[in-house]
């Protein structure tokens, strides 16, 4: 979060139970050029069981980007995944 900017509001867009989680939420935003920002990132990095205590690994982004970004954090929610592998034999 930059430190220069006091008066960017940012607003919540995800908040996900698990660090690793947030972080890869992070990556698809910045790969869209959005900012976004974890602020309990260490916290969490030290020690994971206080995330349900303090309301998840907050991801955050501007509230300028906040519709873009839903509307990303959809469409990777909706990516289907590898289909399974069908092991009976005919």
């Amino acid at each position: 979060m930059a430190t220069d900017e006091p008066d960017i509001e940012w607003v919540v867009v995800a908040a996900p139970t698990w660090l690793h989680e947030a972080l890869f939420l992070k990556s698809v935003l910045e790969s869209a050029a959005i900012e976004a920002t974890i602020p309990d990132e260490y916290t969490l990095g030290v020690q994971p069981l206080y995330s349900n205590m303090i309301g998840g690994a907050r991801v955050l982004v501007r509230a300028t980007d906040r519709t873009r970004a839903e509307e990303l954090l959809r469409s990777v929610d909706a990516q289907p995944g590898p289909a399974p592998e069908d092991d009976s034999t005919t």
